[in-house]
């Protein structure tokens, strides 16, 4: 996800009420930003301390499931994870770590990279073909399922994110894009984004932060435009479908959740929590989705946004990213908290399969 994730405090079992933002905050913030839409962006923020949730009520919307630490023997953070299917898995970290999984996590082997960079963003659009990149231009690709590493550099560029919805189609978050497998990278926009979603090839949803404020940026292969922006800072986006996405953020003074439904409105829910980020979402379902904040809890929602609530995971760390590749299965990935300390890999499975 790319950036340094400082360890956060639990909380557990609440329910969060939302407000819209100003109206006249989002259009003057609106005009600000239409005109630097594609300038360079700084890098998001990061947690900067717990969330205080005695004031909220009970929880009401928990999905019903498990979740489940995995052993995979790394002592480096992991940053991100891409799961292709159920089973196959690609998760990428600190120094360069990539490990991989066939059997649904019961077992994750340590893959060489080829490079010691921190490996920030993975996408995995088929079991056998993976990309994945640094924040130092360095772009990787596998063919058999994360045995060996093929290595591109993208000079003085820091991709942050990259989504791939076909083998031979990758978007990254600052606008490099290849469709030839990644024999080739071109820039096609400045985009300047800190995280990316693309449901397929001729769509792409882009999160960037400028000014104090986040924006969302869409594409249907005729460049990208801007959508809407917030009041804080965004920091990841995930699609369902073409139309169907949810976008998460937040900073100093509170936290966003978007919704859209048509692929170009967005819905916005303000969350009013002090100095509170959310980091990375994932939808196991249209209905089904789970927030990370950098605790070892997640916000969790089982009708499409409408309403949110914490739901312990009874993990010991701190979680960084998700990838739900089935409706009841999930993969998160962080750090482990001292004294164990290492790399965070754990499963979620849903009540009804287990």
């Amino acid at each position: 996800m790319g950036v340094d994730r400082p360890t956060g405090q639990g909380r557990a079992g609440q329910a969060i009420g939302w407000q819209r933002p100003s109206l006249v905050l989002a259009i003057l913030t609106l005009v600000a930003l239409s005109a630097t839409v594609l300038a360079a962006t700084p890098p998001r923020s990061v947690n900067p301390g717990p969330f205080d949730s005695t004031s909220l009520p009970t929880a009401t919307s928990v999905p019903h499931g498990r979740w489940a630490m995995q052993t995979t023997g790394i002592s480096a953070i992991i940053d991100d994870v891409s799961c292709a299917d159920g089973s196959h898995c690609i998760a990428v970290g600190a120094a360069g770590v990539i490990l991989s999984t066939s059997d649904a996590g019961t077992t994750w082997s340590s893959r060489d990279s080829g490079t010691t960079h921190p490996l920030v963003g993975v996408s995995c659009p088929t079991p056998a073909v993976c990309y994945a990149v640094s924040n130092f231009g360095d772009l990787l690709k596998t063919g058999d399922a994360g045995l060996t590493w093929s290595i591109s550099v993208l000079r003085g560029r820091t991709p942050f994110a990259i989504s791939c919805p076909t083998t031979v189609d990758c978007v990254t978050a600052d606008g490099f894009q290849t469709h030839d497998g990644g024999e080739s990278w071109q820039q096609a926009s400045r985009l300047g984004g800190v995280n990316l979603a693309c449901p397929a090839s001729s769509r792409c949803y882009a999160v960037r932060n400028q000014l104090g404020h986040g924006a969302i940026l869409g594409t249907s292969g005729a460049g990208w435009t801007l959508q809407t922006v917030t009041p804080y800072f965004l920091n990841a986006v995930i699609c369902t479908s073409v139309t169907t996405c949810v976008a998460v953020g937040g900073g100093e003074s509170g936290s966003n959740i978007l919704t859209t439904g048509d692929g170009h409105n967005w819905t916005v829910q303000q969350h009013q929590a002090t100095e509170q980020t959310l980091f990375d979402v994932g939808c196991a379902t249209v209905d089904v989705c789970f927030v990370l904040d950098g605790t070892a809890n997640v916000l969790t929602t089982t009708n499409r946004g409408q309403t949110w609530a914490w739901q312990s995971t009874g993990l010991v760390g701190s979680l960084y990213a998700i990838s739900c590749p089935a409706r009841d299965s999930c993969f998160v990935v962080g750090s482990g908290t001292a004294p164990t300390g290492g790399g965070l890999v754990a499963h979620y499975q849903s009540e009804m399969t287990r």
